[in-house]
């Protein structure tokens, strides 16, 4: 029995500290923990920091299979290592999507990931108010008085990498109208749908989309973005769905989406 447990293929989720029963602090943690959720593979969750990572960033992966372990960098090339190996089933495929389909989620998934991302933390950590709601959320529990001196060191390397990509140049009303436009996009393209395709079950971009849903309206350090999201069903209906089907412990994220959908 123990011999055939250990040849199942196992992943280790290297991440930021996360809290019990919430969605990761991580956009790109969270996005590869939904992936092995839905995809049934055995994972456990490792807490690291950003600089004992391969690439310097978090998610990497500890993946063990066929008598050997991987460690695999990036959220993006950890699910694509999963998938050619035969360690789980594409979503894309199993769906049966077209390759028109697929480029169509590919390009969401740069949209999502490369620009209303960064633009969401980007509030995070350049708003005074909102990193300060932030660095709570994140070192609270951390004692004095290493708390400040480690939330000061995450905000100026998050603050230089945002920069570095292009969206700390931006005013803090231009980056708040990138997140309007990708709401009023994703809130038109889910309109009417229960999965992006319009497939039986989820596809890698309904994974995605839910996966950056989650992670944001878990925390009060991105109020321009949630307040947006908590007032219109769609997004909200969308948000609830995955979470019951997927993470039905997070009882704190289902109850602030049903508080909103009431109010609504």
């Amino acid at each position: 029995m123990s011999t055939e447990l250990e040849s199942r293929p196992h992943v280790v989720l290297w991440g930021v500290a996360k809290p019990p029963n919430a969605p990761s602090s991580s956009g790109f943690c969270q996005k590869l923990e939904t992936f092995l959720r839905f995809s049934g593979i055995s994972y456990e969750v490792g807490e690291t920091v950003p600089m004992k990572a391969p690439k310097g960033n978090v998610p990497f992966a500890d993946i063990k299979h066929d008598g050997k372990t991987v460690t695999i960098p990036d959220s993006h090339f950890i699910i694509r290592y999963l998938i050619e190996n035969g360690l789980i089933k594409d979503p894309d495929t199993v769906a049966g999507l077209t390759p028109a389909q697929k480029g169509e989620s590919r390009a969401w998934q740069a949209y999502i990931e490369e620009v209303l991302y960064s633009a969401i933390v980007r509030d995070r950590w350049y708003i005074d108010e909102n990193y300060a709601v932030t660095a709570e959320e994140i070192f609270g529990s951390m004692a004095w008085p290493m708390r400040p001196i480690i939330s000061w060191y995450f905000r100026r390397r998050v603050i230089g990498s945002i920069w570095n990509a292009g969206m700390g140049r931006h005013s803090q009303e231009e980056a708040q109208s990138l997140q309007k436009e990708a709401f009023e996009a994703l809130e038109a393209r889910l309109s009417g749908h229960l999965y992006f395709h319009d497939s039986e079950q989820p596809t890698c971009i309904d994974l995605i989309v839910y996966a950056f849903l989650a992670n944001t309206l878990a925390t009060s350090g991105n109020p321009y973005w949630a307040d947006m999201v908590l007032r219109n069903p769609t997004l909200l209906a969308f948000t609830k769905r995955m979470t019951t089907l997927l993470f039905p412990e997070y009882k704190l994220l289902l109850h602030r989406i049903e508080e909103a959908d009431v109010l609504s």
